[in-house]
Order: C-alpha cells, then sequence, then structure tokens
C-alpha cells in the first residue's frame, strides 16, 4: 500500500525474473560393501566321562572318636594372642575453607600412635599433596584434627595390650561432584 501512495498510484515496473545457473548432478553409482565369509561355529568338546560315586557308606567306616570334656583341667580356648589395631571410630575430616574457595582437593599421610587404650597420641603430617602431587599444606590442619577423634581397638600381643607406634594414614581431600 505505502508503495502505491509513493509512486502514484502507479504500478510498479516488473523485473524479470533472476536467471538460476543449471545444476550439475555428479553421477552417483551404488556402493557395494563386501563382508567376510560366516565361520563355521567350533566343535562342542565331547562330554567329560561320568564318574561313579559310591554312596553307601557303612557305620564302622566313620571315625567315631568323642572323647568327654575335661573338667578342672587346663583352659583351653580362643585367646587373642596377636591382633592388630582395628579402626573404631574415624571421623571424615573438615574441609578447609581456604581449599574449597580454590577448588583444590588433595591428600594428607598422617603418622601417629595408638595408645593402649585406643585413642591416638602424638599425631603429625608426613605430607601434604594436592590432586597434581604438588606438596601443599591447606588439609594438615583439618587432618591432624580429625586424626586426634580417631579411636582404635588396641593392639594386643600375648593377649595384653600394647602401644603401636608408626601407624600412618592417608586422609583424603575430594569436593562433592
Amino acid at each position: 500500500m505505502t508503495q502505491l501512495i509513493a509512486t502514484d498510484y502507479r504500478a510498479p515496473v516488473d523485473e524479470p525474473p533472476a536467471v538460476i545457473a543449471p545444476i550439475h548432478m555428479p553421477k552417483v553409482t551404488p556402493t557395494v560393501h563386501k563382508s567376510d565369509p560366516v565361520l563355521k561355529p567350533q566343535e562342542i568338546p565331547p562330554p567329560l566321562p561320568r564318574v561313579q560315586v559310591n554312596r553307601q557308606v557303612e557305620a564302622e567306616d566313620l571315625p567315631t572318636g568323642i572323647n568327654a570334656p575335661v573338667v578342672g583341667g587346663e583352659k583351653h580356648g580362643p585367646i587373642a594372642v596377636n591382633a592388630d589395631p582395628l579402626p573404631i571410630y574415624k571421623p571424615a575430616p573438615q574441609y578447609p575453607r581456604r581449599a574449597l574457595a580454590r577448588g583444590i582437593e588433595g591428600y594428607v599421610v598422617v603418622e601417629f600412635t595408638i595408645t593402649k587404650n585406643g585413642s591416638v597420641r602424638d599425631p603429625f603430617v608426613v605430607g601434604g599433596y594436592d590432586s597434581a602431587g604438588l606438596p601443599t599444606d591447606v588439609f594438615n590442619g583439618a587432618a591432624l584434627n580429625a586424626v586426634e577423634r580417631f579411636k582404635y581397638r588396641p593392639p594386643m600381643s600375648e593377649g595384653q595390650a600394647v602401644e603401636q607406634h608408626g601407624v600412618r594414614n592417608r586422609i583424603s581431600f575430594k569436593l562433592a561432584q
């Protein structure tokens, strides 16, 4: 409508349509894929020979030596002579804010002594590393705080609780996915 007003109500000049060049299509031939011939199935091995089992047992063939219990004799029974320490309580460490803000993951190796009552004494950091294997101390404090709260069943030697020195533990720090 605006075009008619702009041209004093005269029809616009017809322009010849655009010439389109002919399209050349290459000749397409179907491709044939050859497959390998089907292999013969392997031969099934012959079944194993059947073994005859004698299911008849005579009563005199079984050993029936049952001894009477000894009253007032020596004490026989299960006694824990030697046993390694067994973890009872291992709380997870608190993720350090500094490492969380930087998105750092890693681990700390801590060495300590397990006392006769199963608590931890003298913990110290052997080494702290980030996920790339580079040394870092960002996790050391959190790892030591967690280790100080560990509880163990104490190690046993000759039936008595003993201290165990040089116990090492690796504490990993991973961000939640």
